[in-house]
């Protein structure tokens, strides 16, 4: 199949009226994911503490006016109500702590350990010809010999 449109364009690309993509509009929207994601994760823990103490400080209050209720009545429903949000709250507190020790983890996973693991480079892609790569190669042999 040949192409008779020498702009550079593809058949699926004229088929569904595309574009070229705008390698600015590209690099503005990487920015703008990456910023969100260092962003994000300090506003969705200061959310998420502040939901979690919220719900811990209004179920204790809870607890003491229900424990009131439950002691006048002697309603054994109004007992299993109370017992139902005692572990409700104690559970908010345990996620309280889960939340800040998971934080812990994140804030030393994005702090470098030292210098060779701020130059270590795991994954490394090469675009060229096999002769280029093994010219660099020869260069980077050459470079350790001397």
């Amino acid at each position: 199949m040949t192409d008779d449109n020498d702009d550079g364009e593809s058949p699926i690309d004229r088929a569904l009226n595309l574009g070229p993509i705008n390698q600015t509009y590209s690099k503005t929207i990487s920015n703008i994911i990456g910023g969100a994601r260092d962003d994000s994760a300090d506003e969705d823990f200061t959310f998420a503490r502040a939901n979690i103490r919220e719900v811990i400080e209004n179920g204790t209050d809870a607890i003491s006016k229900l424990a009131i209720i439950a002691e006048q009545s002697q309603n054994p429903r109004a007992y299993e109500v109370l017992a139902k949000l005692m572990d409700t709250v104690a559970n908010a507190s345990k996620e309280l702590l889960d939340l800040q020790e998971k934080i812990q983890i994140i804030d030393k996973a994005n702090i470098p350990r030292d210098e060779e693991s701020r130059n270590q480079v795991t994954n490394n892609l090469f675009v060229g010809s096999t002769h280029e790569l093994q010219k660099m190669i020869e260069n980077m042999k050459n470079r350790t010999v001397k």
